[in-house]
């Protein structure tokens, strides 16, 4: 079926369609900071380290980090989860967690 349309019906016609679709579908959301990518300023600040540490790190393979030729790059998101794997139990958890361990492997009633 052919009809005659304006240039100007046929120009509204498919903006409304595209902005229905973009309505019906959002976008993925993500948190843009995890994301960031870092140099080895930006993350020396973020980590409140010195740039000679984080090259240490980096060199000994302690630090997850993306090497591009002779850059060195880091996102947020994992320094982030690499600060969080050096966090220490505090007293009550270990005492939680031997109590679980007993409970589970040997039996034994507190």
């Amino acid at each position: 079926m052919l009809t005659s349309i304006k240039k100007e019906e046929l120009s509204m016609l498919i903006e409304n369609s595209i902005r229905k679709v973009l309505a019906e579908n959002p976008k993925p959301t993500f948190d843009q900071s995890t994301q960031d990518f870092l140099n080895i300023e930006q993350a020396s600040t973020f980590l409140n380290l010195a740039k000679a540490t984080i090259y240490t790190l980096t060199s000994a393979g302690k630090i997850p980090v993306i090497k591009k030729g002779k850059r060195l790059y880091f996102t947020k998101l994992e320094l982030t989860e690499w600060l969080k794997k050096g966090r220490k139990k505090t007293i009550a958890e270990i005492e939680e967690d031997a109590t679980e361990y007993l409970l589970k492997n040997k039996g034994y009633s507190l």
